[in-house]
């Protein structure tokens, strides 16, 4: 029994080596893929967040992303990441109907986030990551509950081709902006990360045309997607 053990002790410990060195190649060499999903945290920011919702004030909105990603290695240091995910995110805010009646509302957006190049600085199983992204805008509503506890859902924010684009208050199908992150592989090939992305671009099209006739000074709004991530993956 005793030799049984050592025996089968050995075989692990030569298989656990030659799996860790797999992995550290691949680290340092080739391309490698993976697939990874988790949660996410959205909010809006912004300072003309006042026009969406009362006093400015947005909480966050909890929902998920699942994706996968192409890392090529550039070095035993340096590499490249491109990542596709599909994700939910949002967020929610009090605000008033044309009738002034207080609303309890959420945004929520569905979209396909592109990363397509970050660069990455790697040292064994850990990789930091920064680059640009690109959302896509696939369906989007807004969910509003009154005080007497009527539900209400608005599909119109997304708008439509039929919809005159130059004076309405619809969101943008594509924004972009930036995304930093951090990821460890185990071994095994498992994956644990967080990531942050903060936009650049506004969420409103043709946002100029909010609120004009009241106050012309208004230009674009300035209101942006940020979201933080965490996920989990296996890269192959």
């Amino acid at each position: 029994m005793r030799n049984l053990l050592l025996s089968v002790c050995s075989v692990l410990a030569v298989s656990g080596t030659a799996l860790a060195q797999d992995i550290n190649h691949d680290l340092r060499g080739n391309t490698t893929f993976s697939v990874k999903g988790g949660w996410i945290q959205s909010t809006l920011k912004g300072d003309d967040l006042e026009h969406l919702a009362i006093d400015g004030k947005v909480n966050s909105k909890n929902s998920f992303s699942v994706g996968m990603a192409v890392d090529n290695s550039l070095g035993k240091h340096f590499g490249l990441k491109h990542e596709l995910f599909y994700q939910q995110y949002g967020a929610s805010f009090d605000r008033e109907n044309e009738d002034g009646v207080a609303l309890d509302a959420k945004l929520q957006m569905h979209s396909l986030r592109l990363n397509p190049i970050s660069a990455v600085f790697k040292t064994g199983g850990l990789q930091v990551y920064a680059g640009p992204y690109v959302n896509m805008l696939l369906y989007s509503s807004i969910t509003a509950v009154d005080e007497d506890g009527n539900k209400y859902k608005d599909h119109g924010i997304f708008g439509s081709i039929d919809d005159d684009q130059e004076d309405g208050q619809y969101l943008q199908k594509m924004d972009y902006g930036i995304v930093v992150g951090a990821e460890y592989q185990f071994n095994c090939g498992f994956i644990l990360g967080a990531n942050y992305s903060r936009g650049f671009a506004s969420i409103f099209d043709n946002s100029n045309t909010f609120g004009l006739e009241e106050n012309p000074r208004v230009g674009d709004l300035k209101i942006y997607n940020q979201s933080f991530n965490v996920f989990v993956g296996y890269r192959f």
